[in-house]
């Protein structure tokens, strides 16, 4: 895992520090064992400050945000090769025979042996991180260039003239450096030698700007101005990189970039050298939710409850809205301008001053092509009194905080604007939808020609896969086979045929064993059709290894466990099952009863699963049992996992009974809390004088005594998920009875239902601790929709449950225990390692 970030300024830059620090909190939840910042001063020196922790905890310690710099060069890091140590954080300062500083994101797989090379070759490497070696090897051969370079040299100047033959550089452009092409020439002899996937940012403090490289792992840049100045920021985090531009440089797995503040140029790692200049782009993924709203005390707890919200923005863009078919049709008769007017619009998003800003923006409202647009749709009166009615509200497409800000700059052309707002959400509406069409249809032949359906994905997302795979099975009558990448390498991809159809869920885009399986399918059957759906528009999935791919539309997750996005996979496969069957506006309709489900979930239930969390959060093991929902409750499982850090697992409700029921009873797992009150026990008897310090069978004959073992041994804790389907109900009262009576706590989600209750509440003979608790999800009557209020209703309780054991842990003084709601210890956002 690990992140790394870069930031370049024209000169030295007072609150560097700062930035850097703020970049670097941005990237926690990639990696939290390790931080380390390097700045690279006016004077062309080198600061390395870095130390195991996390960079909430760290960069003030070291001082970072007091810092000054011209560039910076940071990472984060989630450790995989070399212990946690402050010898083994990155960046790492190298000067065996040049002077460099580097870090990397990823993993080098042949480390060891290119240490003994390196070794060889005179190099003290001195840390057993393989950040540090992909550093001495570009120094190894930089060093080389340096002393006899000149077949490096004619060879770049050789791509420079082909690369303005071919267009990709302007005919006028003058080549860098001679220095900045020898450590292009270097940085790609490191790359053949490297083996592994990753990405690395290397500064010489003597030549200027920065290099990056993309050789496996995420790897975004972009390009603006802030008050400081112009700069270029690199980061493996697009979110990052969001937060200062939404100005995107292109970036292709298998390329490098060197940057200064201002300019930018993109090379090739692989085969022929290449050059490139591409024009930056504005990035697809809406910012939104970046910051933590006041009312929320965790992200994770922010994005659970932002779940309607982004059900809301599914409905907006997958479907028509009759309300705007009037300007959707004016919109459509103009296209060609309107989306010139688009395009303009995006370009003012990276002016930061806000004088200039006005003036782009006033120039364009001002120009023939925008207010003849304007008049025309404006002449409809039911077109007039939309625009009226959006602009006494607020605007609600990808642009509306430029918007706003436009709004703030110009008052008195919020009527203007509301026409912009909804352009864009004209066109981003009319690209999805589209895109929907395209999809289905090439599902909808799979199905046809009999070929085999794969979803594709991992953690979170293959739990999305499970579930909505019912969804395919009832409303689409289509089978799915879903897989994790290693399920589907060992069971199905010597199986393919060409009439099959892959479809690849993720979130970030880039989980590498993910894009490992995609690459190598597309390597060998290169005619199976590859789809995705992905929340990063702009990562290496659906930009290079799909044929199709659609947007999760739930805005940047910040939380290291997925809430937000496992809800938007399964609205969209959802919309995808149903409209097999169902016209667009039943599908629509159903929509909004599950967004309203799980808001009244979410309101209704919050105060009862408070109480379960409670209960349950000591609990060293659970199980969550779902019937004829193995996805559900898998998923909730390993949200409690993820942030509680306890034992759970997901089970189909019959499947329990063969052998994991064998946990019920008196079992050897003991809480914090158990072991607490049977030390409290103890201490009571020696304080009694009832048993004594010195004795020698002081253990044993306490072991041995019911009133100290009978409190260690409690029901075990079963979550039942149960859909109001019949046969579903008949299996969770028979399984309900069948484990309680061996000594099992039950706790029941599902909408109300008298049998339930009572199978759940009713006392077992000679128990007189058993305890049951019912928490009654809002009435639907409808399986699916129901998947959905107990989805949030589970996330929750994981949430409340980390939250308890987090400040009960605290109290105690219990450092480093690693529970925590948005950073739990030892997972990863995006995992870019093998």
């Amino acid at each position: 895992m690990c992140g790394i970030v870069s930031l370049i300024y024209k000169d030295e830059a007072e609150n560097m520090g700062q930035e850097a620090t703020d970049l670097l909190k941005r990237l926690e939840y990639r990696g939290y064992d390790s931080t380390g910042a390097s700045f690279i001063d006016r004077d062309r020196k080198i600061l390395v400050l870095k130390r195991v922790g996390a960079p909430s905890k760290v960069t003030g310690q070291l001082g970072i945000p007091k810092c000054k710099g011209q560039r910076f060069i940071g990472q984060v890091r989630w450790a995989t090769y070399g212990a946690v140590t402050d010898t083994n954080s990155q960046p790492h300062h190298v000067r065996c025979k040049v002077e460099l500083v580097g870090a990397h994101n990823g993993n080098i797989s042949n480390t060891d042996s290119l240490k003994a090379v390196l070794t060889t070759r005179g190099h003290k490497v001195v840390s057993d991180n393989d950040g540090e070696i992909i550093v001495h090897l570009i120094e190894d051969h930089y060093a080389a260039n340096r002393q006899d370079g000149q077949s490096a040299l004619l060879a770049a100047r050789q791509a420079w003239a082909a690369a303005q033959r071919d267009g990709t550089l302007p005919q006028d452009a003058s080549p860098p450096a001679d220095v900045v092409l020898l450590m292009i020439d270097a940085i790609r002899k490191a790359e053949a030698e490297a083996e592994g996937s990753y990405a690395a940012a290397v500064a010489d403090p003597q030549v200027p700007g920065v290099f990056a490289v993309k050789a496996g792992s995420s790897l975004y840049a972009g390009i603006g101005h802030d008050q400081t100045g112009e700069f270029v920021v690199v980061s493996s985090d697009l979110t990052s990189v969001l937060t200062k531009t939404r100005s995107l440089i292109p970036l292709a797995e298998g390329q490098g970039i060197w940057y200064t503040e201002n300019s930018y140029l993109i090379f090739s790692l692989h085969g022929g050298l290449t050059f490139s200049r591409p024009m930056p782009r504005r990035s697809k993924l809406d910012v939104r939710d970046i910051g933590l709203d006041s009312k929320y005390g965790y992200y994770m707890e922010q994005e659970i409850f932002s779940a309607p919200a982004n059900a809301a923005e599914i409905i907006r863009y997958y479907f028509s809205n009759p309300e705007l078919d009037n300007l959707a049709l004016a919109l459509e008769a103009g296209k060609t301008q309107v989306e010139a007017i688009l395009d303009e619009v995006a370009l003012c998003s990276d002016l930061a001053d806000d004088a200039e800003f006005s003036a782009a923006f006033g120039r364009l409202l001002a120009k023939p092509e925008f207010s003849d647009l304007y008049k025309s749709i404006h002449a409809s009166g039911k077109n007039a009194m939309l625009l009226e009615g959006i602009a006494s509200r607020k605007f609600c497409s990808a642009d509306a905080q430029l918007l706003l800000q436009a709004d703030r700059l110009l008052p008195g052309h919020t009527a203007e604007l509301a026409l912009l707002d909804l352009a864009a959400w004209w066109r981003k509406n009319h690209g999805i939808r589209q895109a929907f069409g395209d999809w289905m249809a090439i599902l909808k032949a799979a199905k046809a020609a009999g070929g085999r359906v794969y979803f594709i994905a991992s953690g979170t997302s293959y739990h999305a896969a499970l579930t909505a795979a019912a969804f395919f099975a009832d409303l689409g009558g289509l089978p799915i086979y879903p897989c994790n990448p290693g399920l589907l390498r060992t069971a199905y991809l010597e199986c393919l045929a060409p009439t099959d159809l892959v479809v690849a869920i993720s979130q970030s885009g880039e989980t590498k064993d993910l894009v490992d399986i995609l690459q190598e399918i597309a390597e060998r059957y290169p005619n199976i059709k590859r789809l995705s759906l992905v929340n990063n528009e702009n990562s290496r999935i659906p930009q290079e290894l799909s044929t199709l791919y659609l947007p999760l539309l739930c805005g940047p997750e910040t939380a290291v466990a997925a809430t937000k996005s496992f809800i938007n996979q399964l609205v969209i496969l959802y919309i995808m099952a149903a409209s097999f069957r169902l016209p667009e506006v039943e599908i629509r309709s159903r929509v909004i009863l599950i967004q309203d489900a799980m808001q009244r979930s979410l309101v209704a239930c919050a105060s009862a699963i408070d109480v379960v969390a409670r209960r349950l959060y000591m609990k060293p093991s659970l199980h969550v049992l779902g019937t004829g929902q193995i996805g559900l409750a898998k998923e909730a499982a390993l949200k409690i996992r993820e942030v509680v850090l306890n034992h759970s697992e997901g089970y189909d409700t019959a499947e329990f009974k063969h052998g994991p029921n064998t946990i019920l009873g008196r079992n050897t797992l003991f809480s914090f809390g158990e072991i607490e009150r049977s030390l409290i026990w103890l201490v009571e008897q020696l304080k009694s004088g009832a048993v004594r310090l010195d004795d020698p069978k002081l253990v044993q004959s306490s072991l041995s005594n019911p009133a100290l073992t009978d409190g260690l041994f409690t029901d075990y804790p079963l979550i039942f998920v149960c859909p109001p389907d019949q046969r579903a109900m008949k299996i969770t009262i028979s399984q309900i009875h069948t484990h309680k009576i061996r000594g099992a706590e039950i706790i029941l989600f599902a909408e109300p239902n008298a049998e339930l209750r009572l199978a759940a509440t009713g006392r077992p003979a000679g128990n007189d601790d058993y305890h049951a608790t019912c928490i009654d999800l809002p009435a639907s009557g409808d399986s699916h929709r129901f998947v959905f209020s107990a989805a949030v209703a589970m996330q929750y309780l994981a949430l409340r449950m980390s939250v308890h054991k987090k400040d009960y842990l605290d109290s105690h003084g219990i450092a480093e225990h690693g529970v925590h709601p948005d950073v739990p210890k030892n997972v990863s956002k995006s995992i870019t390692v093998d």
